[in-house]
């Protein structure tokens, strides 16, 4: 029901006029398109450029999809050589690096007179993210944020009615829903938090440890760089603060795991009653609702902290690479017209299609699930733009972000005496030409 409801959306909507952009329909032009979506999400791309290629058998679209830091080095290895994708997803805080390297091509006469691609068809918020010193650079195709997801069935087993929606409501929630092997709970006398068979929440270790982190310090009202970008400006109390909350749920009140790797696995297998992640989860749980009938819900995630509600947030755009092949320019953005205008079932991957006609049909705003995201949007906070993001955030690299989050959360370190560490890291790489 659900993929015919997407057919008749997509047949609904209105057919673009390209504008001044043209094809020669001699030869098979192919554009080349690269993206990091790994999850399912990158089913659903797969599913719209073959589309694509049915419907336009003149410009073939391929699509390649690895994760996204190897993706941003083979695209600088391809840079180097001369060559480079004619599209390139990423998120908006990646692209900076680029721009400074003069890898990406500045899209705002490029864009003009397009139909789909112009700034009324997107929230701000969305568009100006895409704004690197004054020109933009990316195109928004959707927004995302970490949200809450629980069981239902333990939920309700637990007689709890609600989702935490607070620090000390996740507390309260989660020593009811971590049992240990004998059917005690944190705080009860004898609880053995070594064996524990059902945790309350997941405990990210890998980056999106420090995702989470970022939610909490901007709940808290925290800065990271200087507005000029030169240096860090850490609060180094609330930045210690936050991690010491998150720290806490593993190491004192024992309702998360230390050393989680599996964490969507957890979740549907029920070791874990609530999981910490984004919107991408989404296809997943559907079809495991499908296969198994396992139940499932969604919330924004907690406010812990008093001072302002925050939610660390991105969203996925498209580039075009300075180096790519001129001649193709035109064909790319048939492609990219084309896909913003039907990105209505990009919502399917989960994600928050950005193009303002999707975003606010009542359709897409009635889809099970993507309520407490879309709440949350407003409130999301990206990290900042610098050139030096690949140095201080990347995954794959043992950068000041990583290495503070898994110190912390793996070694269980002293969180001031890490957040000290990372912040004069930061402010090293950023003095470094």
């Amino acid at each position: 029901m659900k993929k015919l409801f997407w057919r008749i959306l997509l047949a609904s909507m209105l057919v673009l006029p390209l504008g001044g952009l043209t094809l020669a329909q001699d030869d098979v032009v192919t554009i080349e398109f690269w993206g990091g979506w790994t999850g399912p999400d990158g089913d659903i791309m797969a599913d719209l450029v073959n589309q694509w290629n049915e419907e336009n058998p003149g410009i073939q679209v391929n699509l390649t999809i690895q994760q996204w830091s190897p993706l941003f080095d083979a695209f600088v290895v391809s840079a180097s050589a001369g060559e480079s994708p004619d599209i390139l997803a990423m998120h908006p805080q990646e692209m900076p690096q680029f721009v400074e390297l003069g890898l990406l091509t500045p899209l705002d006469d490029v864009i003009e007179g397009l139909e789909a691609i112009n700034p009324d068809n997107y929230p701000a918020s969305a568009w100006n993210a895409n704004i690197y010193q004054g020109a933009l650079y990316g195109i928004p195709l959707d927004l995302h944020m970490h949200g809450l997801y629980y069981n239902l069935d333990i939920f309700e087993e637990a007689g709890i009615e609600a989702p935490p929606a607070t620090g000390e409501e996740l507390l309260e929630i989660g020593r009811m829903l971590t049992i240990d092997e004998n059917g005690l709970h944190p705080g009860d006398d004898g609880f053995d938090p070594d064996n524990v068979v059902q945790y309350a929440i997941n405990m990210h270790t890998n980056h999106h440890a420090f995702f989470q982190w970022w939610s909490l310090y901007n709940q808290l009202g925290g800065q990271l760089i200087s507005e000029d970008g030169t240096e860090c400006v850490m609060d180094l109390d609330k930045a210690a603060e936050a991690w010491q909350f998150l720290q806490d749920l593993v190491y004192v009140h024992h309702i998360a795991p230390q050393g989680q790797t599996d964490y969507a696995t957890d979740f549907l297998s029920g070791r874990t009653a609530m999981l910490i992640d984004g919107p991408w989860r989404m296809p997943a749980l559907e079809a495991a609702e499908e296969e198994s009938g396992f139940r499932w819900a969604s919330a924004r995630y907690p406010q812990v902290f008093d001072e302002q509600y925050a939610v660390w947030g991105s969203s996925h755009i498209f580039t075009l690479p300075a180096l790519a092949d001129p001649d193709k320019q035109d064909e790319a953005l048939m492609f990219l017209e084309w896909l913003a205008a039907n990105s209505a079932a990009w919502a399917e991957s989960g994600q928050l299609p950005a193009f303002r006609a999707v975003m606010e049909s009542e359709e897409f705003q009635s889809m099970y699930g993507r309520e407490a995201f879309i709440e949350m949007m407003p409130y999301e906070v990206l990290f900042p733009n610098t050139p030096k993001y690949s140095e201080i955030f990347a995954s794959n690299a043992p950068t000041p972000m990583m290495v503070m989050a898994q110190n912390i959360m793996l070694e269980q370190a002293d969180p001031r005496t890490e957040v000290e560490a990372a912040c004069e890291a930061i402010t090293s790489i950023l003095a470094t030409p």
